[in-house]
């Protein structure tokens, strides 16, 4: 896991030299279903990067879109004209698959974002975007959710006719971010003790506190829940308390001033508030400053982040990040 997240900037930059005529393939199929309902569909850490996703196209282009986990597509589909963009980073996540069988089926177009070449979900769809993360041997998935972030905004922008320069400072950002690796682990190493935890986000940074307490139970063993930051008012703040650290990621200055009064909140409870993003300084002593590249290739350093804290969470622990006791890497069954 420490190997791969670290390979993390490089897949991005790979995936944006080597992609790019897949994603404006992509981009020129979707073009034309304008005016049909989208669905974006993933699980587990696939399903965050489909959140993402729909928050991209939904802010930039004129697509109709709505994130669904893959287990819940056939439930949640409508009988009309729809498509469908699928997140797998093997290819054959059995819930991602019938999820395309059933669009398939349905006459619907389908694109699918991959890191495997060959795999069953790149053969069935109308356009496949093969990211360039190489192989992944952690089960905690680390740079391919990295190049599945950089596709969607590439993608996006594709559709939206914008430039892909911010990807790139992104990977940069993503480096830098790596630098702040010491910090992070004096963070891990005074809240190994906590059993239960709270990520909380805003806009894109929403999406990125759900990876990150995903990353918090698959690699730490640390009960996690993530939540939109205002959200976590409404019931679960009652859960907070001294021994409760609550890790809040913002993308912008501006999105940690619009989460301040319930960042307040939080710290009127003497909870553990660490802070992350551009300017997070200003909101907590125990903050991770991350570079600003502006606009949403933001969240790319807030994930580094994120996986740095499960990781070196998980070493605190005395634990094997590479060696979740109850999990595969491809779920078939």
């Amino acid at each position: 896991m420490g190997r791969e997240l670290r390979e993390g900037p490089d897949a991005i930059l790979r995936t944006l030299r080597e992609a790019a005529e897949e994603v404006r393939a992509a981009a020129s199929l979707l073009e034309g279903l304008e005016g049909a309902m989208g669905f974006v569909v993933g699980s587990g850490t696939s399903f965050h990067a489909s959140l993402f996703l729909q928050h991209l196209l939904t802010k930039h282009t004129n697509l109709r879109v709505a994130a669904v986990p893959a287990s819940e597509f056939a439930e949640w589909r409508p009988r009309g004209r729809y498509f469908v963009i699928g997140f797998s980073q093997s290819g054959e996540s059995s819930d991602v698959i019938e999820a395309f069988r059933a669009a398939k089926a349905a006459g619907a177009k389908t694109v699918a974002i991959t890191n495997t070449p060959g795999s069953t979900l790149a053969r069935m769809a109308d356009a496949a975007v093969v990211t360039r993360a190489g192989r992944e041997e952690a089960v905690t998935a680390t740079k391919t959710f990295d190049a599945q972030l950089a596709a969607s905004l590439m993608l996006a922008y594709a559709l939206a006719g914008r430039g892909w320069g911010e990807v790139e400072a992104a990977a940069d950002a993503a480096r830098k971010a790596l630098g702040a690796e010491g910090s992070v682990r004096g963070l891990a190493e005074r809240l190994a003790g906590a059993e239960h935890a709270f990520c909380l986000g805003r806009g894109v940074g929403y999406p990125i506190a759900l990876e990150a307490a995903l990353k918090l139970k698959e690699a730490a063993m640390v009960h996690a829940e993530g939540f939109a930051v205002r959200e976590f008012l409404h019931g679960p703040l009652q859960l907070v308390g001294e021994s409760t650290p609550v890790f809040a990621y913002a993308a912008s200055a501006e999105g940690f001033e619009a989460s301040r009064k319930a960042l307040e909140r939080v710290a009127g409870y003497k909870a553990p508030l660490v802070a992350v993003g551009p300017g997070a300084r200003q909101f907590s002593e125990a903050a991770v400053e991350t570079p600003d590249v502006g606009g949403d290739a933001n969240a790319i350093p807030l994930a580094k982040v994120a996986q740095l804290l499960a990781y070196h969470l998980s070493l605190a622990r005395g634990l094997d990040p590479d060696r979740p006791s109850k999990l595969t890497k491809v779920v078939k069954y």
